[in-house]
């Protein structure tokens, strides 16, 4: 592992600890309570631990927490979070493109990729392996399920299940993310029953409720049974509502 290496213009706070490897460009700042994982690399300008903007917060002692292996372009916005002991996450192996910012309380996976531009308000959620479009707005308390795809310019207000292709202001869920599907090396039979789950909520004109149990009683026991666990689980605590909307926007 390298050693740490810090620009000069840099500020760094005193309840800051930087794993191993860490790469802190000219002009960052890290302020507040801030632990970050090793081998993490951090663009110009980009500020890590600022104070969340909510009228809530009261000074409490909250921080910011990150795994290891990220990548933030310039001028990531990343801020601590409201209620004492809480941390907004960021987990291992995620790609934070420029002017995306992370706001109090949010929690990100592994390996996610953010585009230029996002905005993630207050309580906001993305799961392992999903992808957000550039300048993409994702409304507070909102949830991106694992391996789900958001198109850029975007605006999401309800919960994006897991495995979809979904676009739009507002979003629409557009069909199955194939394309990250087969990057992610998931094996063509477990596609094809994701195909069936897609085609139950979205196109069988069935209630939600009904979709699910469906799901549940043929898909749950088949090849893809921890895929389907996964978007039963993320259907059944969802707060926000999942997002049924499908199709083009209405002109």
């Amino acid at each position: 592992m390298r050693e740490t290496v810090i620009h000069p213009s840099a500020l760094i706070g005193s309840d800051v600890v930087l794993g191993e490897g860490c790469q802190v460009g000219p002009f960052c700042h890290f302020t507040g309570k801030v632990r970050v994982g090793a081998g993490c690399r951090f663009g110009t300008g980009v500020v890590i631990g600022g104070e969340p903007m909510d009228r809530a917060y009261q000074g409490e002692n909250s921080g910011v927490m990150i795994g290891a292996g990220n990548v933030f372009f310039e001028f990531v916005t990343v801020h601590r979070a409201v209620g004492a002991s809480s941390w907004t996450v960021v987990g291992d192996g995620n790609y934070i493109m420029n002017y995306v910012h992370i706001a109090h309380n949010c929690r990100i996976g592994n390996g996610c990729v953010i585009t230029s531009g996002v905005l993630l308000g207050g309580y906001s959620q993305v799961d392992d392996l999903a992808n957000i479009g550039g300048s993409t707005g994702v409304h507070q308390f909102c949830r991106i399920g694992t391996l789900a795809m958001v198109g850029a310019h975007s605006y999401v207000n309800r919960d994006i299940p897991p495995f979809v292709l979904a676009a739009g202001r507002p979003c629409r869920v557009r069909g199955l993310n194939r394309v990250g599907l087969n990057r992610s090396g998931m094996a063509p039979e477990k596609v094809a029953v994701l195909e069936g789950l897609f085609r139950a909520v979205y196109h069988s004109r069935l209630p939600l409720s009904e979709a699910l149990e469906w799901i549940k009683n043929e898909l749950l026991n088949g090849v893809a049974h921890e895929e389907v666990r996964c978007f039963l689980d993320f259907c059944a605590s969802s707060r926000r509502g999942i997002e049924l909307r499908s199709g083009k926007e209405e002109e």
